[in-house]
């Protein structure tokens, strides 16, 4: 998938959304970026073992400050969620969750 292509995807999930209001007092407008390719750490645990998968997704919207929400969209299937800095020898940013579309994301935050 190209640039262009995920922000196609961006600009119809967006709709005439854009300049609504969401938590931490965040437009979507102001959250969108130029999309980019990013490693994220998908972590769980189960009986006390912690289990990383590294998965690649698209950084595609962030919040006002550095240490904020990360947008993030799904390639293989459009699905949208967030994403956060993670322990201090994390070398990626950790999987919040999925939210399914790109305004539920940005509820999420």
């Amino acid at each position: 998938m190209t640039v262009e292509e995920v922000t196609e995807i961006i600009r119809l999930q967006a709709g005439d959304d854009l300049r609504t209001t969401y938590c931490h007092g965040v437009t979507l407008e102001q959250a969108l970026v130029t999309p980019k390719e990013i490693s994220v750490i998908a972590r769980s645990v189960r009986g006390g073992n912690v289990s990383d998968q590294q998965l690649e997704v698209w950084l595609v919207g962030q919040e006002n400050s550095g240490d904020g929400y990360k947008i993030i969209m799904r390639e293989d299937d459009l699905q949208f969620g967030l994403a956060s800095n993670g322990g201090p020898s994390d070398k990626h940013l950790t999987l919040v969750g999925w939210y399914g579309s790109l305004r539920t994301a940005c509820i999420g935050m």
